[in-house]
C-alpha cells in the first residue's frame, strides 16, 4: 500500500523525513505525493468500504467486482508501455466468477474461476492467429488473476460468513491499514534499520515493528467492544498475521514494480496511483484474516 519502493520515489531528492521539495513543497508533497489529495481520496475510499460493508454482503461483492476490474484496465495499459501483455478479458471474466462464485457456493466458486482463468488464458492464445509471446502472456494473466482475482474472493468468503463477516472483514482491513500508515509514522520518526532495501529502501524494522504494534493494540482495544465474537486475545492474532501479510504483500508488488521499472500500476486515485498500489498489502490480509478467523473465532 505504502510506495516507499518506487523507482520513481527512489529517485526523487528526500529528506530523513521522507518529505521531498522546500519549504513550501513540504507541506503538500511527501513521498512525491500530494498529501492533502491523498487523505481526501483515501477517506473517500474508507467511506465506500464501510458504506459497502454495513449496507449488505452482495454490495461489497460488487465493491470488489468493480475494483478489481479498475485494476486489470490499469495494470493491462501500463503493462502495454513495456512490451508486456495481460489479457485483461479472461481476468475480469474469470475474476467475476471467483467472486461471485465464492458469493454463491464459496471455495467451489473460487475453484470454477480459477479453471475459467487457465482455460481463458489458452484459449485466448489458440485463437489469435497473430499471437506471440505466449507464454509470457500466459504467465502474466495467470498471476494477476490469481494475484488480484483470488486473494481478492476471500473477501467475499470472509464478509459471507454466518456470523460476524462485516465485523471480520472491518477488523482483517483496519489491521492491514493501521499496519502501513503506522509504519510510515514509525519509519519516519525512529527508522534505522531498513529490511529490505533492495526491493523497497525507505522501510525499516523500527516502523515495521512500532506499526504492526499499533495494529494488535488497536484491534485488542477495539474488536470485543462489538460483541463476544472477538476476545482481546484473538483480535491481537487477527492484527498479527493480517499485519504481517499485509506487509509482505506491499513488498512484494515493490518487488513487481522494480522489476518492471515502472512506479505505479495505474494513476486512477489522484495521490495514491493505480487500485493495485493502494490495495496490494490488504490484497494479501484477506486470505490470511479469512483463515485466522475460520480457525480462531
Amino acid at each position: 500500500m505504502s510506495d516507499a519502493g518506487d523507482p520513481a520515489r527512489d529517485q526523487a531528492p528526500v529528506t530523513d523525513g521522507g518529505v521531498v521539495g522546500g519549504a513550501s513543497g513540504s507541506r503538500r508533497m511527501v513521498g512525491g505525493r500530494n498529501l492533502p489529495l491523498a487523505i481526501a481520496v483515501g477517506v473517500v475510499l474508507a467511506g465506500v468500504f464501510i458504506g459497502s460493508v454495513v449496507w449488505h454482503p452482495m454490495a461489497f461483492a460488487v465493491l470488489i467486482a468493480l475494483l478489481t476490474v479498475i485494476a486489470y484496465v490499469e495494470a493491462g495499459r501500463v503493462l502495454r508501455t513495456i512490451g508486456l501483455r495481460l489479457e485483461v478479458a479472461v481476468a475480469v471474466v474469470a475474476t467475476l466468477v471467483m467472486l461471485f462464485g465464492a458469493y454463491q457456493a464459496r471455495h467451489a466458486g473460487q475453484a470454477v474461476g480459477v479453471a475459467v482463468l487457465v482455460l481463458g488464458g489458452i484459449l485466448s492464445q489458440l485463437s489469435d492467429g497473430h499471437r506471440s509471446d505466449v507464454v509470457r502472456t500466459l504467465a502474466i494473466t495467470t498471476l494477476f488473476g490469481l494475484w488480484v482475482g483470488f486473494l481478492a474472493s476471500f473477501g467475499v468468503l470472509l464478509i459471507n460468513r454466518p456470523s460476524a463477516g462485516p465485523l471480520a472483514v472491518f477488523a482483517v482491513i483496519l489491521a492491514a491499514v493501521l499496519t502501513d500508515v503506522g509504519g510510515y509514522g514509525f519509519g519516519v520518526a525512529f527508522g534505522r534499520h531498513k529490511i529490505a532495501p533492495s526491493v523497497s529502501p525507505n522501510k525499516t524494522w523500527e516502523g515495521f515493528t512500532g506499526g504492526l504494534l499499533l495494529a494488535v493494540v488497536a484491534l485488542a482495544l477495539l474488536l470485543p467492544r462489538f460483541g463476544d465474537t472477538f476476545s482481546p486475545a484473538t483480535a491481537a492474532a487477527l492484527a498479527l498475521a493480517c499485519g504481517v501479510a499485509s506487509f509482505v504483500g506491499d513488498l512484494t508488488e515493490s518487488m513487481f514494480k522494480r522489476d518492471l521499472g515502472i512506479k505505479d500500476l495505474g494513476d486512477v486515485l489522484p495521490g495514491h496511483g493505480g487500485v493495485l498500489d493502494r490495495v496490494d498489502g490488504i490484497l494479501l490480509a484477506l486470505p490470511v484474516g479469512y483463515y485466522v478467523v475460520e480457525l480462531l473465532v
